[in-house]
């Protein structure tokens, strides 16, 4: 076997070992084949389903379809099998399966953060890998311990870390939280990186966006709800809301610990809050230490750009299943 092959092995043998029988492979290029021939060799399962939209219609393959074609089949409790290693089409392709199932039921065989694309982001690859990466482990311990709640982003700017949210937890609604314009002065006054931020109209400024940038780079498929504002004024009707993950990108003080007193209360057991920034700005390392010590709660520092600080509501009670 090569590599490819041991890994997608070690893969289908742990789901074909929890029970799992039905199984659609996305989509059918040269690693798409390599999965169903170990698939239908190895452990003797045929797939129900191969979707390729390229393919389709011109295959001869009885159970080839589209994306459209397999929408209107039953396909619930299906495990599909994501068969990419393409960095550059990755976006792409999760967009599309990510239309017909939940992120649970997708299982990135070959490229689990391949969806970080290292010539995109330079020098800094490795740092934005880190953040992107730790959001995907975050992701498959929201679906593994069924943990119920929408998606929050305060702070968004140009939407590239809201794209990630939207990817690696589909289906459900992204709220997305910014002035869309800059700091807000009412947040300016009494910074504690005045050095930084001190001009509001500098390098720091972050005017440089819209919503329909934000927009734009996260991607027309995703149900997105934009509260364009002051936060926490644009935060009304949600009180009632339940939040699986919220990240949390202010740069300033007030506004950070504003998103963590509003948000924590409303956090499902086991849900997750990423705040950015927190080894680099002083005001958003205050708002998270004095946060965690007000709840009584801990925090990881992640070894990203600017030492992002993880915070995980604690389970409710002893989970069913490891």
């Amino acid at each position: 076997m090569n590599r490819y092959e041991r890994k997608a092995d070690r893969i289908i043998k742990k789901l074909v070992s929890e029970g799992r029988q039905d199984f659609i492979i996305f989509p059918f290029g040269l690693r798409g084949m390599e999965v169903k021939r170990l698939l239908n060799e190895r452990y003797g399962i045929m797939e129900k389903y191969i979707v390729d939209n390229g393919l389709a219609g011109i295959s001869k393959i009885p159970n080839l379809l589209s994306i459209r074609d397999i929408k209107g089949k039953s396909i619930k409790g299906y495990s599909i099998l994501f068969s990419s290693d393409q960095g550059k089409l990755y976006n792409e392709l999760r967009s599309q399966v990510s239309e017909i199932a939940d992120g649970n039921e997708i299982i990135d065989v070959f490229s689990p953060s391949v969806f970080v694309d290292a010539s995109e982001y330079g020098e800094d690859s490795h740092f934005t890998y880190v953040r992107a990466a730790s959001l995907e482990a975050a992701s498959k311990e929201i679906y593994r311990n069924h943990v119920e709640g929408e998606l929050a982003e305060l702070g968004v700017y140009r939407g590239d870390f809201a794209r990630y949210i939207a990817q690696l937890i589909p289906n459900r609604t992204l709220y997305l939280f910014d002035t869309f314009e800059g700091f807000d002065e009412r947040d300016n006054r009494g910074n504690d990186d005045v050095e930084i931020f001190s001009d509001p109209y500098g390098e720091w400024n972050f005017r440089g966006t819209s919503v329909k940038t934000a927009l734009g780079n996260i991607g027309s498929h995703v149900n997105t709800v934009v509260r364009k504002g002051y936060f926490p004024e644009t935060a009304g009707g949600l009180e009632d809301k339940r939040f699986a993950f919220v990240s949390i990108d202010t740069d300033l003080y007030e506004p950070t610990r504003a998103g963590l007193d509003f948000f924590w209360s409303k956090m499902s057991p086991g849900g997750y809050i990423f705040v950015h920034d927190f080894a680099v700005l002083q005001g958003v390392r205050k708002a998270v230490i004095e946060f965690c010590c007000h709840v009584g709660t801990g925090y990881t520092r992640l070894p990203d750009d600017c030492a992002s600080a993880v915070i995980m509501k604690p389970l409710a009670e002893e989970l069913e299943e490891f």
